[in-house]
């Protein structure tokens, strides 16, 4: 059955007997019923018997590690997905994600002593779903070994960057971006905090901030278990004193309340760069849960998150694009999801990332209208990334450079975008540019990266006398470095083809507007520039002269 419609049941309130007792009837009945096992894990978790449904999930994957879950018609795309054992934060919510769709998911899971992914079910696209935590960080690991030279289409390709998104990985990340407040996370042991708690040391030992508050948790757990804010040294005794983890995270506690004294915490799943409304809790406690924060209850809550989800792409996304734009090119994932807010000097306040975090579509339609538009939007957004993401591997794509009517070239590594946006600015093959530049420096390594005098090397070969300026004319092809919007704190090479905007990386966030906000360089014929290069020769004492003599 799989976990969508199981969780369906009961955060809907139905009567599970049935189900119950049709499933232990199934294990009872054939103790190899590997699906049985597996889906009496997902309804023990479900009401809440962690550690049976641990065993249950044990169970099950001990007889089998590859499960399929049809939906709809089961008449779409066969959907490879990368799992690991746990609760329902262990891993991406792809059930909830397609539950709506035709697509299969084909259930592949995977643990840190998995030794080769030889025995993957045939598919179409292939997912990594695997969250990060603390038990994951070693699967993670695994399959970054696993994944390297995997070829074919897939999304999440890159388990460095999930593990990247502990709390304290997230905070480092997004520290120097001045449109974000990512709070420092310092991970600290119980020793330390012993020595806080009794006055040893000063909070500054820990954290920049030097005064109470602080918010402490313990290390991987989610949803608010055993975090609490603490003011006085007294409190963190005695807090201290009723837990007895060994490491924790403390962060610094920061009031985003806003005029009302309420406090509002956004979800926002993002696919491929673009971001999508999940869901807007609000609450009177700095604790913000969607399911304790009181939505059932008060109307006015719910028509300001209606009124959030209508108004999202046109305000919210608006006011933050920047910290989107960051938030994407630093974590650099196709899918992830944050939970933020929004501070009173116009930052947006992160609170953690991951690919993880629940998305769902499961609330009352009686009660929340207003969701199923924007669900059903971004559940829509996920179906076509994963359909992009395969029309990215045909032998044709269906786009085409405007300039010579040959198909547009995409990046086979991460390293390649100058390799693609060359063969289409000569309308050359990918193939040709890679042996012309390896004929221009032996020492280019196949796949990339391309040094700049490389790439005019190439050019030259190809006939053509490349210029970088901060000029460019719109009117003819052009390579176009900007902020990569995938790979953090690197440059990216998208190409225009006189007519339109084409990515290599198959990025949609890179358009005429990122160009404007990001553009780095634009690179394009000698003779193209000329009329420009004439202009600046003759205010060169105003602007300067680019020299049409650049060395190759």
């Amino acid at each position: 059955m799989g976990k969508a419609p199981i969780v369906r049941a009961v955060f809907e309130g139905r009567d599970i007997s049935p189900l119950w007792n049709e499933l232990f009837g199934r294990v009872s009945a054939d103790t190899t019923d590997s699906a049985a096992f597996l889906d009496v894990s997902i309804l023990l978790h479900a009401i809440g018997e962690e550690d049976k449904a641990v065993l249950s999930q044990k169970a099950a994957l001990d007889i089998s590690r590859k499960y399929r879950i049809r939906n709809g018609k089961g008449t779409g795309p066969n959907v490879l997905v990368f799992v690991t054992a746990g609760d329902f934060m262990a891993n991406t919510p792809i059930e909830f994600l397609l539950e709506a769709s035709d697509a299969n998911i084909l259930l592949h899971y995977v643990d840190a002593d998995t030794a080769d992914l030889k025995d993957v079910p045939a598919h179409d696209v292939a997912f990594v779903a695997v969250g990060e935590s603390a038990e994951n960080q070693p699967v993670l690991a695994n399959l970054d070994r696993l994944l390297r030279g995997w070829t074919g289409p897939i999304m999440n390709n890159a388990p460095r960057l999930i593990m990247a998104l502990s709390r304290d990985g997230v905070a480092d990340a997004l520290k120097d971006e001045p449109s974000i407040l990512a709070p420092a996370a310092a991970r600290v042991d119980r020793a330390l905090l012993e020595q806080l708690a009794c006055g040893d040391i000063e909070i500054g030992a820990i954290l920049a901030a030097n005064a109470f508050p602080v918010i402490v948790r313990p290390l991987g757990t989610h949803a608010g278990k055993g975090m609490e804010k603490i003011a006085t040294r007294s409190e963190l005794s005695a807090y201290l004193d009723s837990h007895a983890e060994r490491e924790f995270y403390v962060t610094p506690f920061i009031d985003y309340s806003g005029t009302d004294h309420k406090f509002r915490k956004q979800r926002v799943a993002f696919i491929n760069g673009r971001p999508y409304a999940s869901h807007l809790a609000v609450s009177e406690h700095w604790m913000v849960h969607y399911l304790n924060a009181g939505m059932t209850e008060h109307e006015d809550r719910r028509a300001e998150e209606a009124l959030w989800m209508a108004n999202f792409d046109s305000d919210f996304a608006v006011r933050h694009a920047r910290s989107f734009d960051a938030l994407h090119r630093r974590l650099g994932l196709d899918y992830f999801a944050i939970d933020c807010a929004e501070l009173a000097d116009g930052r947006l306040l992160v609170f953690e990332a991951d690919v993880a975090m629940i998305v769902h579509s499961m609330d009352w339609e009686s009660i929340f209208p207003y969701k199923k538009g924007a669900m059903h939007k971004l559940f829509a957004a996920f179906e076509n990334a994963l359909e992009r993401r395969v029309a990215r591997m045909l032998p044709t794509p269906t786009t085409e450079c405007a300039h010579t009517g040959k198909p547009a070239v995409y990046q086979r590594t991460h390293d390649d975008c100058l390799v693609c946006a060359l063969a289409m600015l000569t309308g050359r093959t990918y193939e040709e540019i890679e042996a012309i530049a390896r004929g221009c420096d032996p020492a280019y390594p196949f796949g990339g990266p391309m040094s700049h005098s490389i790439m005019r090397g190439v050019a030259n070969k190809c006939g053509f006398v490349l210029l970088s300026s901060i000029y460019m004319l719109w009117a003819k092809p052009a390579i176009i470095g900007v902020v990569s919007p995938t790979v953090a704190n690197t440059g990216h090479a998208v190409f225009w083809d006189g007519e339109k905007i084409i990515d290599p990386g198959f990025c949609e966030r890179v358009d005429r507007a990122y160009v404007d906000r990001c553009g780095l360089e634009f690179t394009q014929r000698a003779s193209d520039l000329q009329p420009l290069i004439s202009h600046d020769i003759q205010i060169s004492y105003l602007a300067g002269a680019v020299t049409a003599n650049e060395p190759l």
